[in-house]
């Protein structure tokens, strides 16, 4: 039997949430995509051009409620763009005030978590432009990941100084100094250094090792 949008949906997000995305997807004319972890975005939006779709892209192995926050990041991104193409900055005011009034209203429906709600509403007011969300809302998402068997998975904000981690790739790095909400990371596999969220779930390799 074919899969409907709501099947695929209900895998992804709160099931409690399924049908406002699905109306969502509808009525705005999006084509959702559901790729594999990607090691420098959660999600990106393209704007439909010539009669096609908007396309917005979601990291699948997100757990339910950051797969919801990262949809709304780029929800908001399709809002402006359709009110302002492109004659304000991506995660200007526009769009730090269209992401928080969704996550406000997200919450408000109750379609997140009880034990998180708090967190998002006051995030929802200093909503930041890259990661799943600041380190402390992260962090309280973090209950929900489907995988909770040891190693546990960490932030690179959590990672000590020069130390060693592995991505959900499978690909090693060596932690370096921060920039704004990242770090500057040498790849051990290829030797580029790479700029990572501060919020990225990353496996210490002593914990591999050890």
């Amino acid at each position: 039997m074919r899969q409907t949008v709501n099947d695929v949906l209900a895998a992804y997000i709160p099931v409690d949430a399924v049908e406002a995305v699905s109306h969502i997807l509808e009525t705005h004319s999006i084509h959702l995509r559901i790729t594999r972890n990607r090691l420098t975005k959660l999600g990106d939006y393209k704007p439909g051009r010539n009669g096609s779709p908007h396309q917005i892209s979601v990291n699948g192995d997100l757990n339910i409620y950051e797969f919801l926050l990262v949809f709304l990041h780029e929800l908001a991104h399709l809002k402006v763009y359709e009110r302002y193409g492109r004659k304000v900055a991506p995660h200007g005011r526009e769009w730090k005030e269209e992401y928080g009034a969704m996550i406000r209203r997200f919450t408000g429906a109750g379609l997140f978590h009880p034990s998180v709600c708090g967190l998002l509403v006051d995030y929802s007011y200093r909503v930041k432009a890259s990661g799943v969300a600041v380190v402390d809302v992260a962090r309280a998402l973090r209950a929900f990941d489907k995988d909770q068997k040891p190693p546990a998975w960490l932030f690179l904000d959590e990672i000590k100084d020069t130390g060693v981690f592995q991505t959900r790739n499978g690909r090693m790095f060596r932690k370096e100094e921060k920039v704004r909400t990242r770090f500057r990371c040498l790849c051990l596999d290829n030797k580029k250094r790479y700029l990572i969220h501060a919020a990225a779930k990353v496996k210490p390799l002593h914990l591999i090792d050890g």
